[in-house]
């Protein structure tokens, strides 16, 4: 995995200090055919080494240097690469990191400034030891080597370690670049999409957008999935869930996008993080980005079962009492009295379901299991009202309402199937204190409505009006 690459990897030295990422970069045609000029968009080093080998070299140079031994040109480049990613790094000992360093800057063998200059791209990490001390050196040297790398080090920073990420980071902001192709813009071809620097110029990246580098949702969306997935739409780099996830929905924080760019969002950060109501783990690092999506799933899981059941609903009567039911509970979510929202669908709402907000979105199905015959068009609609559940049956059912969700037989919300007798109480209308079976009669003389907005009084302290839902 790990070779030497291009000579134009070595770039940059001193003369980072003030330089931002908003100040003017010339243009890459000019470090390009520089690192031409000395062969640097097509030369690869010989000396290659994979994991193993890093791992036995690490092995065996490692007394030679604690021991002050000689070493030999080859053996110090060795040396190099096994600075971080060995088993054993030899970064990990201060005076054998400053003896590596020291050597390649006092040498006058240009390979060991390009070997340095290689490693540290491939790999860059903010909190490897002795970084700091091998940017120095890199930034040093690179005057001493002269073009192409001082260029890269007066435009770029590259060898800094928080303005070189940065700085290409912005160039690649401009140039609407994906990071790997900014650094290949400035010939360096050889250098790793998944390597050390283009991760961290890609953490540059999702950090601006969060910070509303681009306030075009769409684009910003599109440029977040150019950055943060691969071909086969799988992260590139693993770390950067919190990056990932700020970039996409921190410029929405206090400020609600549409329904429209919310599915497209959700469908989206769904696809990597999963829901969060059914895997909370990966989401633990985000809460309030958590927070949000919670929320917005919850009122896209009630507009599931209101659109997706609309769309069934054939029969004009039945329409007519479906747009009261659709007034009644989109009127108990504007008063917040609804917590969360889960939908179960039999066969032709979960095809429709899935064809109107996207693959990923998420809800339960019915298994064959239970007492009422499940149609294909049949929906429940899962609440938490309270301290309590509301189970909400499609098209001719009826409203279950356990006030206490803690009862033995009340649903849980978020499981993958449920048969019909797990979201219903009692085929017959009831009314005790622990139970409601209503059936949704009446509804233009809002005799139901009033029914079921007295229970939920009850179990939230939340008075649902007449006139919020008529």
């Amino acid at each position: 995995m790990i070779g030497l690459f291009r000579e134009a990897c070595t770039g940059m030295s001193a003369r980072a200090s003030g330089l931002t990422g908003h100040d003017v970069i010339p243009k890459y045609t000019y470090v390009h055919e520089a690192a031409r000029s000395i062969g640097a968009t097509g030369a690869v080093d010989g000396a290659r080494h994979d994991v193993a080998s890093i791992n036995e070299i690490a092995a065996r140079l490692l007394p030679m240097l604690l021991a002050d031994d000689a070493l030999s040109t080859k053996e110090y480049r060795d040396a190099i690469w096994c600075l971080w990613e060995a088993k054993t790094p030899l970064a990990d000992h201060p005076a054998v990191l400053r003896r590596i360093v020291e050597e390649v800057d006092r040498s006058d063998k240009r390979k060991l400034f390009r070997t340095l200059a290689a490693v540290y791209l491939i790999q860059f990490r903010s909190d490897r030891p002795g970084l700091e001390l091998a940017s120095s050196i890199l930034q040093r040297g690179s005057l001493r080597w002269g073009e192409p790398f001082a260029s890269y080090q007066n435009d770029y920073a590259l060898y800094d370690p928080v303005l070189g990420p940065k700085n290409i980071a912005a160039l690649a902001l401009r140039q609407a670049m994906s990071p790997s192709d900014a650094m290949r813009s400035l010939g360096f071809g050889a250098l790793d999409a998944q390597s050390g620097f283009t991760e961290a110029i890609t953490r540059n990246l999702l950090v601006q957008l969060g910070d509303g580098a681009e306030p075009d949702h769409m684009r910003r969306l599109d440029m977040v999935r150019s950055y943060a997935l691969d071909s086969r739409n799988e992260l590139v780099f693993k770390g950067l869930d919190l990056e990932i996830a700020e970039a996409l929905i921190k410029p929405f924080l206090g400020k609600s996008p549409e329904k429209a760019i919310k599915d497209i969002f959700l469908n989206f950060i769904v696809s990597i993080f999963k829901d969060p109501r059914t895997y909370p783990g990966r989401w633990e690092r985000f809460p309030q980005i958590k927070a949000l999506i919670v929320s917005w799933l919850t009122e896209q899981s009630l507009r599931q079962f209101l659109d997706i059941v609309g769309l069934t609903v054939k029969d004009p009567n039945d329409a007519q009492m479906w747009r009261y039911r659709r007034a009644f509970w989109e009127a108990a979510h504007r008063k917040g009295i609804i917590r969360g929202a889960w939908v179960v669908f039999a066969e032709d709402g979960a095809r429709l379901a899935r064809s109107r907000f996207g693959k990923n979105v998420d809800f339960a199905t019915f298994v064959s299991a239970g007492s009422k015959q499940i149609q294909r068009t049949h929906a429940v609609l899962l609440l938490e009202v309270g301290q309590g559940i509301v189970a909400d049956w499609s098209h001719n059912g009826k409203v279950n309402i356990w006030s206490d969700a803690s009862e033995r037989g009340a649903p849980k919300l978020y499981q993958r199937s449920y048969s019909s007798d797990d979201v219903t109480i009692s085929k017959d209308d009831i009314e005790t204190s622990r139970y409601l079976v209503k059936t949704h009669s009446s509804p233009k003389t809002y005799s139901w409505q009033r029914v079921v907005a007295e229970r939920i009084y009850r179990m939230t302290n939340t008075r649902l009006q007449p006139s919020d839902y008529q």
